[in-house]
């Protein structure tokens, strides 16, 4: 990482603890530090992705064996009770390739 590079992300660092410690919104801590909310939100994710922990997880039991549906950021992907595994895998991998 080059020393503008490093030196950029320090500076993203700040002003996103700066609007944590706020306790402003971010539309309006950016209104008042007139930097622009998407960008703000860019190097937010940049800096600090969202973690998702295994526990957050669970097994699901499909009793009544019709399938199920799984949500997450606005997609949602069906899983009949008669899918295929392989496609499941890459259906998956292609939603984590996907930088919202």
């Amino acid at each position: 990482m080059s020393k503008l590079s490093s030196a950029k992300h320090l500076e993203w660092k700040k002003r996103i603890c700066c609007q944590r410690e706020s306790g402003l919104s971010i539309e309006r801590w950016c209104r008042e530090n007139k930097i622009t909310s998407h960008l703000f939100h860019y190097w937010k994710a940049r800096l600090f992705p969202p973690v998702i922990q295994k526990a957050a997880f669970i097994e699901v039991q499909d009793k009544n064996n019709t399938g199920v549906a799984i949500e997450y950021f606005g997609f949602r992907l069906l899983i009949d009770r008669h899918f295929d595994p392989l496609t499941l895998k890459r259906c998956l991998s292609l939603l984590k390739e996907i930088k919202c």
